[in-house]
């Protein structure tokens, strides 16, 4: 088996692959046949800011087809190992060369470590310009700007790969996808000014919610004063696991560098990329997908509670629960990005916001390139009701208000009145759910009137009139 790695963001050294491809040649059981002379260390370009994501996958393209391809013998497929950034890097390049061919992709396993697959909450940080000047003066090079757009929460970049991404079906062309992520926070590297490295449920940078490639689109279309679902999408199972005590980075918990050329195979990361790079057919990937499942509920149950000492004055006790993440895009029937709204959630059995369970709510941010995309992160364990049989509970809603709401166009408030089983099939632990919210844009008879009086008039007070019937 051949084996390409990829790497994150921000890198500029092969070292960043720590120990694992020196381990993995080690420990690989006979039936890969994998040698040094079979690996391959990426070195792509992610900190000079005119460089995309699109533009990497298509260099990578070039370095496939010249180094790669070529050693493949008929019908054998190389597998990839990617780390942060790695992921959404390789699955551009599947999404770019060999969309709706996946069958001819020369690729038969794609194991991503702690890929940020739906962005990560310290992509817009690391835009700013303290970012800027450290990069700088640190390291020589810029922060790689074109590659955060991409990694920026609810980036329209990330939503079309994910949403184009939805449509394939990887196992049956013989592509077998796996994510392996950590939740462990390298408290040596905790930000005490960024609270996103010190996140619950994430790894330091990425959101376990983040990483996963099980997750679900649904749209919702204004009808009068209610959001109404339109359609529906739910991506094929996809091999996940929250493998124990890992962080994002780091030599020593890191879920790539902290792997030892001389190590264990014990090692957790380790042992189960060696598993997946063992899978041959859709029974055995079904089969690691199981144990991967429970080796997730395993790990965050021990994880769940944390109490650390170590580089506080006393001890501090971590609690991680089970999150959720949820994208939602608003634009209206027209086509235009919503730039002014509010959207609130609601529950309880009048649908009030002050009704959501406590704790629910954990982090909101704002797309900056595209104002109409939210992402919030949630506490999915605070959102399942306790008695669910109780009618008064149970209640789960959201409520759009867009602005203007009056004048010659205009919108109206929009408000999805459901319940927490109605929308558990889509909102599940460690996933994320994409939501298209699609609002009427009301105009008015008096945008454009005709008149024969051909005497001068000034109609800046020209009546509203009507609402326009609906138009193509």
């Amino acid at each position: 088996m051949r084996i390409v790695f990829v790497h994150g963001w921000s890198v500029k050294n092969t070292d960043t692959y720590g120990g694992l491809p020196e381990a993995i040649a080690k420990h690989a059981p006979a039936s890969l046949a994998v040698e040094v002379q079979h690996l391959y260390l990426a070195k792509y370009v992610s900190f000079a800011d005119e460089v995309s994501v699109e533009d990497i996958a298509r260099g990578m393209q070039h370095a496939i087809e010249a180094e790669v391809r070529p050693k493949l013998a008929a019908g054998e497929r190389f597998a990839c190992i990617t780390h942060s950034t790695g992921g959404p890097v390789v699955r551009k390049w599947i999404d770019l060369v060999y969309r709706g061919t996946l069958s001819t992709c020369p690729m038969g396993h794609l194991v991503m470590l702690a890929p940020a697959n739906h962005g990560s909450a310290l992509a817009q940080l690391g835009k700013g310009r303290l970012s800027r000047m450290k990069s700088f003066i640190a390291d020589g090079v810029e922060p790689g700007t074109g590659v955060l757009d991409w990694l920026e929460l609810g980036s329209s970049q990330s939503w079309d790969l994910n949403a184009e991404w939805l449509g394939y079906d990887c196992v049956t062309s013989g592509l077998f996808p796996f994510v392996l992520t950590g939740q462990s926070i390298n408290r040596s590297l905790y930000d005490n000014l960024n609270s996103y490295t010190d996140e619950a449920g994430s790894d330091g940078v990425v959101r376990a919610a983040a990483a996963n490639l099980n997750y679900g689109k649904i749209r919702m279309v204004q009808r009068e004063d209610q959001l109404v679902l339109d359609d529906e999408h739910v991506s094929l199972p996809t091999a996940f696991g929250v493998l124990p005590g890992l962080a994002h980075s780091g030599e020593k918990i890191g879920i790539m560098r902290s792997v030892k050329p001389t190590g264990p195979r014990t090692h957790p990361t380790l042992k189960w990329t060696l598993k997946c790079l063992g899978v041959d057919s859709a029974d055995s990937y079904a089969a690691v997908s199981a144990e991967l499942a429970t080796l997730t509920a395993e790990t965050q149950e021990k994880e769940r509670v944390e109490e650390v000492t170590k580089g506080f004055l006393f001890t501090r006790t971590f609690y991680t629960d089970r999150y959720s993440m949820l994208v939602l895009r608003l634009r209206d029937d027209r086509g235009n990005t919503l730039k002014d709204y509010d959207l609130l959630f609601t529950a309880g059995a009048k649908y009030d916001p002050n009704h959501l369970p406590a704790g629910f709510f954990v982090d909101r941010q704002r797309n900056s390139i595209t104002p109409g995309t939210l992402t919030y992160y949630v506490n999915h364990d605070k959102l399942v009701p306790s008695d669910p049989k109780d009618p008064m509970k149970g209640k789960f809603g959201l409520k759009v208000v867009a602005r203007p709401s009056e004048g010659f166009a205009y919108y109206t408030v929009a408000e999805y009145k459901g319940t927490f089983e109605e929308l558990s099939g889509y909102l599940k632990p460690n996933q994320t759910l994409m939501i298209d919210i699609v609002l009427e844009r009301h105009v008015t008879e008096g945008v454009f009137r005709l008149t024969q009086d051909l005497a001068p008039e000034d109609f800046r007070e020209q009546d509203k009139g009507g609402k326009l019937p609906e138009t193509p």
